[in-house]
């Protein structure tokens, strides 16, 4: 009878063992899914910032050149064109915001979906565990 309370020990042992490693496991891949979640967020905050600060720094650059190409000419038109002139330098700056809204749409629409990786080990994960 002893062996036999023996082996019913080892078994619940084995068991609880079992079920502890499994566990364990559960809690690394959490654990591995997390991190690259956090990496992902803090690459996609990092790429965000760049993008806003070149955007600041590209408009206002192009407003100063705007402002000053827009005074030279009607400055030098002045005198015999200066309707015409004003005219042409609004249109320009008008085709120039529609050729940048184009390229900011085109931007936005060729940018890789956020958080791929994370998406793709979780995929995996449901693949394996059925």
């Amino acid at each position: 009878m002893p062996e036999a309370a023996g082996e019913a020990g080892s078994q619940t042992g084995g068991l609880l063992d079992s079920l502890k490693a499994l566990l364990r496991s559960a809690i690394a891949q959490v654990q591995t899914r997390l991190q690259i979640l956090g990496t992902e967020l803090e690459e996609q905050r990092a790429f965000l910032l760049r993008e806003v600060l070149l955007a600041v720094m590209a408009a206002f650059c192009l407003g100063l050149g705007a402002v000053f190409t827009a005074m030279f000419f009607v400055i030098y038109y002045w005198d015999s064109h200066r309707l015409i002139a004003v005219a042409l330098c609004a249109m320009f700056f008008f085709l120039a915001f529609a050729v940048l809204l184009a390229v900011l749409r085109a931007l936005a629409r060729d940018r890789p979906r956020s958080f791929l990786t994370t998406i793709d080990e979780l995929g995996k994960d449901r693949d394996s565990l059925q």
